[in-house]
């Protein structure tokens, strides 16, 4: 959605973003990870910093200084709530819920993300629906640091982050990701204003009946996305023992999938539909539906927090 904010409200909160930065309230967007050992050590992502805006959790400080987006988080949150509910009911939205708002700035060579979905079997959340306002205003078509979308079955898709654009996409069966920069987009600030709500319960399958289950899907993501997944990380991370361990945990995860045999056949359908999407650039699903669809039983070592 093109003009999601209007041009003056877009610039306006774009300008109170740079005023964080400047005040130095952003803060170094870090995880855990394995070590040799098993012990864990706290890893600062290079080009990734954040600000929560969420009602019940924002600063004084950020507040004073970025007064709109705390009223875009308080206020205006709640009015959109109010319009996607009219306009979409199936979406089932908790109202008892506070919304979470996040401000991100990324920039650098590795100012992306690996594949991830917003929620995950490790940290299971009631999120229903994401949308990402993006506030860098001028940003060129060859800078690249696109959101790109991975359908469960079916060719990706890139969303370029143009000033003032809304995505909004249901957050427990889509995996994304954000591409790298490129050219002089390496060195640009890129401003990310995100909003995740609450629902009252699942999203009514109707929406698409033949795909499988999303607990299913984010479960054999990983391994029906394998080069994708390992791609990302390796672009988002620079070189070293995070990067060297994580890879490592995700192909563990990918094998552990590979493995299972409740899930091979399903997986090897999955991969042939997969390769048809790429050459036919067209969704293969249609009637598709797995004879079988074993229980997400395992556990998935997300690496990518909220």
């Amino acid at each position: 959605m093109d003009g999601a904010l209007g041009p003056r409200w877009a610039a306006a909160l774009a300008a109170e973003a740079a005023a964080l930065e400047r005040a130095s309230l952003l803060t170094p967007h870090t995880f855990e990870f394995a070590v040799q050992g098993g012990s864990r050590q706290v890893f600062e992502h290079p080009g990734r910093r954040y600000v929560d805006l969420d009602p019940s959790r924002v600063q004084s400080r950020t507040a004073q200084v970025a007064p709109l987006l705390a009223r875009f988080a308080e206020q205006e949150v709640a009015h959109l709530l109010s319009r996607l509910e009219a306009t979409s009911p199936e979406l089932a939205f908790a109202h008892a819920s506070v919304p979470h708002v996040k401000l991100q700035l990324t920039h650098g060579e590795y100012g992306c993300t690996p594949c991830h979905y917003d929620i995950s079997f490790s940290a299971p959340t009631t999120l229903q629906l994401s949308i990402l306002f993006y506030l860098s205003d001028g940003w060129c078509q060859d800078w690249g640091a696109e959101l790109q979308v991975l359908p469960f079955v079916g060719p990706p898709v890139a969303f370029e982050p143009t000033f003032d654009r809304a995505v909004l996409f249901l957050a427990d069966r889509t995996l994304h990701r954000s591409l790298p920069p490129r050219g002089q987009g390496v060195g640009k600030a890129r401003w990310l204003l995100t909003v995740w709500l609450d629902g009252a319960g699942a999203v009514d399958r109707a929406w698409r009946p033949s795909a499988l289950a999303p607990p299913m899907q984010r479960l054999v993501a990983p391994a029906l996305h394998c080069a994708a997944y390992l791609e990302a990380l390796t672009q988002s991370l620079p070189p070293g023992e995070a990067r060297t361990s994580l890879l490592a945990q995700q192909q563990c995860e990918i094998t552990d999938v590979e493995g299972d045999a409740e899930l091979v056949g399903l997986l090897e359908g999955l991969r042939e539909l997969q390769a048809d999407s790429e050459e036919e650039e067209a969704d293969p699903m249609q009637d598709f539906v797995a004879a079988c669809e074993p229980s997400a039983k395992k556990q998935r070592c997300d690496i990518v927090p909220g």
